[in-house]
Order: structure tokens, then C-alpha cells, then sequence
């Protein structure tokens, strides 16, 4: 066999092996590892386009070598015979789309395709194409004549009524009110807040406590704290004190406000602590850790929430800190308006610590400001009864007692007694017991 190869070679032609035995052929020259023959690799074939020679084939003397002209002339004979091939599939009816669809991409694409099959699912490819864009033009001048006619019709309605038409597009007597104007104006609202209204502080220094989880939550409640203060009637003069802007916490709050830090925006970031910008007497930090209610709401004094979610961390934090400063510490009066359900926290979120405060801050009424408290939060009476009633009822049940007159139910004269006992029977001690023998006797 190397004999037959190196003839061959020396006649310059080259080997060809069918790609049917190549796997043969490659186990067999394994096979021989101690005759040192070299072993054959399996051969792929790759299909090119010999027509498409859009690209210089070499570069002599900085002069382009261009394609030779045999090549040009069979590439244009075959672009001819493609092109025969599209017109009579498109007359045929088939999803073949028109010659006027196609253009040189197309068709270059087209000439590196080796088989008709593969030539008539890139045909079904383009005529998709050109039916979505006939339909889009064609939806396009159906509305363009829909609301040409809708404007005719208006326009004879106008000519024909001699009173006056109130609405939009017409005489009208009402402003019309963007959502810009609604923006600027609840930002000159935030502008006025901050000459005349009280001042409350979110304590932004506890990033290093939180998770990553926490931190976006917090920042999520941050944003929401912005939007409901800015929507209230009287809003507070929000300040964000101790901000490093390089905590996932900031950076977050960053997307949901991106022009938080722009110059003419209604927002106080201050990297400073809020000691450094309040007087200590005037401060009050509100902590659940501490022992002292907030009875009423004091318009003189600066309130501080820490902007911290604890869901891991249950540590006294703002407490800790609270005393480290040496502020005056409070906490809102939750047990003693509310009722707590069995296995729920009493926890609140940022933006209801702010809804609360600004109820209050209105009304001075703790009833009205704990209506933001979420329900499920709280023990509902009414259940709880239910509850109760049905159990003491099941136990009562065990010893054949009635609860009625305990439990003043008014619906249970209608209920049947299910365990009642037969009335008007007498009872004679002497034959309790052997009635059965009794009875065999007679």
C-alpha cells in the first residue's frame, strides 16, 4: 500500500478517499501501530460558493488581482438560471416572493445554497418577510384613510352645528393637565415643605448591617418614601443624612431616582450626620427598642427613623445608637391601640413609619394614623370569637352540655338538639340496669 502511495505522489495527483470507509480504514491502520504506519484521519467535506468572488483574491505590487472572467461569466449564468427558477416558483404560486423582493445579499446568499431544498426554505424565509412588511403597509393606509375619513366627518359636524362643542379639540373652559405639570407641581410642593414644614431625618448609616437582599429592599422603601411624602397634602422636609453613595443601598436608590443628586431637585442627601445639621435638643430617634411611648407629635422637634430593614439582623442598632449620641429616644404607641395576632411581627416598613407620621402630623390622632398598619398584621375580633365559640362548642359536645344560654347565640333555638334526652320517664332505681332481664322473665 505505501508502494501504491508513493506512486501517487510522484505523479502529482492527489488521494481521495471515499468518506464511507474512512472509519475502515482508519480501524485498520490502528490496527497496525508496529509497522509504524501512520494512521489516516477521516475526511469532511465543505461546500463553497466558487461564483461568489466578491472579495480581491490577492495583492501584487499594490495592485488588486481581480477575479477571472470565466468565473464572472458563469456566475452570471447561474444568477440567470436562479432567478428563471424564482419567477416560474413565484407564477407557480408557491411561497416563493417576487424578483423585485430580492437584492445582491439576497442573492449572494442564494448562490452558496448546494441544494434546491435549501434554496426553497430560504425562498419560504423572504417570502415571509415580504408578507409581514405588505401587511404593515397595508394596515398602515387603512388607518391613514380611517382617520382621513374621521376628520372629514368632524369637520362637516363643524360646519353643520352652529352651537358651541365643549371637549378636546374644541372650545373649552378646562385647562388640559399633563403629567409633567402634576410632576412640577408637587415639586414645588417639596420646595415650599422645605421653608415652612417640619423636618424628618432617615438615618442612612446602617448599609454595613444588611445584606445584599436588605440593602435593595431598604432602598426599594427609600423610593417609596420619597413618593409618599411628595403626594401627601402636607408634606414633611425629608432629609437623608449620613449617605455614602458607594453602599448597594445607594446605589440602587440612584435607578429608581437618577436626578436625586441634580441641584434643582427637591431632595436632601447630605453626607453629613444629622447632629451636624440639628441642634441634639431638638432631635428625637424613633427605635422599638426603647420603653418611652410617643404620646403626641411635637411640631418642634426633628424626628429620626433609621432606614434600616432587619429581617436578619434583630440587633437594638438604632437604640445603641441612640444612646451612644445621647438623643431622646421614643417609639410609637402600636400595643396600646392595636391588638396583635398570635405569630406576627411588629415590624413596619419605611414608607408606613412615613404614612403613620404624616396622618399624624395632620390629624394628631393615633387611630386615624394606625389605619396604615397592615391588617393582616393585627388580631381580627371577630374571627377570634368564631374560633372560640367553635371550640368551647366541640368540648361541650364531649359531655353532652348546651351552650346557649353561656354564649347567648341567638340563632340556636332553631337548631334541632341533637343530644337531647327523652322527657316525661321515670326512674326506678330497682330496675335500672335489668331491664333486659326483665323483659326475659315477662
Amino acid at each position: 500500500m505505501l508502494k501504491v502511495l508513493s506512486r501517487f505522489c510522484e505523479r502529482g495527483s492527489t488521494v481521495r478517499p471515499r468518506v464511507g470507509n474512512a472509519l475502515y480504514s482508519f480501524r485498520n491502520l490502528s490496527s497496525n501501530k508496529d509497522n509504524g504506519i501512520v494512521k489516516e484521519q477521516p475526511v469532511t467535506r465543505e461546500y463553497t460558493n466558487p461564483f461568489a468572488q466578491n472579495k480581491p483574491l490577492a495583492a501584487e505590487n499594490n495592485r488588486i488581482v481581480s477575479a477571472s472572467p470565466v468565473n464572472l461569466d458563469e456566475r452570471e449564468r447561474r444568477l440567470k438560471v436562479l432567478q428563471l427558477e424564482v419567477d416560474i416558483a413565484n407564477q407557480e404560486g408557491r411561497r416563493v416572493p417576487s424578483l423585485d423582493f430580492f437584492n445582491d445579499e439576497h442573492w449572494e446568499h442564494v448562490l452558496t445554497l448546494p441544494t434546491k431544498s435549501a434554496r426553497m426554505k430560504y425562498y419560504g424565509f423572504l417570502w415571509q418577510v415580504e408578507m409581514k412588511k405588505q401587511a404593515k403597509q397595508r394596515k398602515k393606509e387603512e388607518k391613514a384613510i380611517a382617520t382621513q375619513e374621521r376628520l372629514d366627518k368632524l369637520r362637516e359636524e363643524r360646519e353643520s352645528n352652529d352651537h358651541i362643542i365643549y371637549g378636546l379639540g374644541h372650545v373649552s373652559m378646562f385647562l388640559r393637565i399633563y403629567d409633567s405639570t402634576i410632576n412640577n407641581w408637587m415639586n414645588h410642593r417639596l420646595i415650599r415643605a422645605m421653608q415652612f414644614s417640619p423636618k424628618l431625618v432617615l438615618d442612612c448609616s446602617y448599609d454595613e448591617y444588611m445584606t445584599k437582599r436588605e440593602a435593595e429592599n431598604a432602598a426599594k422603601q427609600l423610593m417609596l418614601c420619597f413618593a409618599d411624602n411628595r403626594s401627601h397634602d402636607d408634606p414633611f422636609d425629608l432629609h437623608y443624612c449620613n449617605v455614602n453613595l458607594k453602599t448597594p443601598c445607594m446605589q440602587k436608590l440612584q435607578r429608581y431616582i437618577p436626578t436625586m443628586l441634580n441641584t434643582d431637585f427637591p431632595m436632601n442627601v447630605h453626607q453629613k450626620c444629622f447632629t451636624e445639621i440639628f441642634p441634639k435638643e431638638n432631635i428625637v430617634y424613633l427605635t422599638p427598642h426603647c420603653r418611652t411611648d410617643l404620646v403626641e407629635y411635637n411640631h418642634d422637634d426633628v424626628y429620626v427613623v433609621g432606614a434600616m430593614v432587619d429581617t436578619v439582623n434583630n440587633e437594638p442598632l438604632s437604640l445603641a445608637k441612640a444612646k451612644r449620641l445621647g438623643l431622646r429616644m421614643a417609639r410609637l404607641p402600636l400595643d396600646k391601640y392595636l391588638q396583635w395576632g398570635a405569630g406576627s411581627g411588629k415590624s413596619l416598613t419605611l414608607n408606613q413609619m412615613i404614612k403613620i407620621l404624616l396622618d399624624l402630623k395632620q390629624t394628631g390622632d393615633w387611630m386615624t394614623s394606625l389605619r396604615h398598619v397592615p391588617r393582616r398584621k393585627l388580631l381580627d375580633t371577630q374571627m377570634e370569637y368564631d374560633r372560640t365559640k367553635k371550640d368551647l362548642k366541640k368540648r361541650a359536645n364531649q359531655f353532652s352540655v348546651r351552650l346557649d344560654s353561656i354564649m347567648k347565640d341567638d340563632g340556636a333555638a332553631s337548631k334541632p338538639n341533637l343530644r337531647s334526652h327523652k322527657s316525661n320517664i321515670e326512674f326506678n332505681l330497682s330496675t335500672w340496669g335489668s331491664k333486659r332481664k326483665h323483659n326475659q322473665r315477662s
